[in-house]
């Protein structure tokens, strides 16, 4: 399968102080949630809700078809079909052709208003694509040496996406505009510590910022997963923590859960959870999905039942 997916490592340089934590009222319950997944041992796209019960299956009417980004509106779905770029709906068959798929991409991102599909082609030509659903076309931004590692990330309705990119120093974030295809801003970005590394998965623009997670590196113990918000106007500042989960499920002898290249998270419309594809532990043969939110301190396990190998999840239903 083209897309890559891999969690990105990399040693940024900056060391900040940690804010001190103000007390907060307790957290209200949290939402039932749908999350879409591919299980890749059976090649179907199925539904799970955050509580593990059943949400059913998509079908879309045709086999081999692998999801790569959903909407935060009517759950429009841009998935990869064969060699093109499809768009499908949850709860009805059939499927609209927008693209043939590059060799190489990254994931997809849809607008808030589902009217542009955003992704990168990597090979055989590199370049930011996007297709606008209303015209029927699409537009090739040049993106110079950038090596993007997330998918883009469009604004909520002002015509910039952000790129995100990797050295084996620094975290950069590229903007570009729409409406002046020439116009490139490069910042690089200051982590909260040094051992915070960015997860491989989809980010989120929402009205507050520019969501996105990484994991934090710990020198005893698990790892923790640490949710963030960049200003998308002052991408040179210190990104802002928004909530953490301790990266094993439960406590006491609980194996940690390990990224490896079909690892993955995406964000819920409103950036309050995080659904996260990993194994359950080293060595694992099966992936599961796990859910991170503000009101519980560890990941919570949603699915991790062998055989089952569950990847790719999407928010799709509050």
């Amino acid at each position: 399968m083209p897309v890559r997916l891999r969690p990105v490592r990399f040693a940024p340089a900056l060391l900040l102080a940690a804010a001190c934590a103000e007390p907060v009222e307790p957290p209200l319950p949290e939402p039932l949630r749908t999350v879409l997944v591919h299980r890749q041992d059976t090649d179907e796209n199925v539904l799970l809700n955050s509580d593990g019960s059943d949400g059913g299956v998509y079908l879309p009417g045709v086999t081999n078809v692998v999801p790569l980004g959903a909407s935060a509106a009517a759950q429009a779905l841009v998935l990869l079909h064969g060699s093109a770029i499809v768009i499908g709906q949850l709860g009805q068959s059939g499927l609209d052709t927008i693209l043939a798929a590059p060799a190489s991409l990254s994931l997809a991102t849809i607008s808030d208003n589902e009217r542009l599909v955003a992704l990168v082609s990597l090979a055989p030509s590199r370049g930011l694509i996007v297709f606008d659903r209303a015209n029927r076309a699409a537009d090739t931004l040049d993106i110079g040496s950038i090596d993007p590692v997330l998918p883009p990330v469009l604004a909520p309705g002002d015509g910039r996406v952000v790129l995100f990119g990797a050295t084996p120093t620094a975290f950069i974030a590229t903007v570009l505009y729409l409406d002046d295809p020439t116009r490139i801003e490069t910042t690089t970005l200051q982590l909260a510590r040094y051992g915070d590394f960015p997860i491989f998965g989809w980010p989120r623009w929402v009205e507050d910022g520019i969501h996105l997670a990484f994991v934090r590196v710990a020198a005893d113990g698990p790892d923790t997963l640490v949710v963030t918000r960049l200003s998308p106007d002052a991408l040179d500042q210190p990104p802002e923590e928004q909530y953490r989960a301790v990266m094993a499920p439960g406590e006491g002898g609980q194996p940690e859960l390990e990224l490896g290249a079909p690892s993955t998270y995406a964000l819920a419309p409103d950036a309050r959870a995080l659904a996260l594809g990993a194994y359950p532990a080293a060595g694992a043969a099966r992936h599961g999905i796990y859910l991170v939110t503000p009101s519980v301190a560890r990941v919570q396990p949603v699915r991790d039942q062998a055989p089952q190998f569950l990847m790719l999840p999407l928010f799709v239903r509050r």
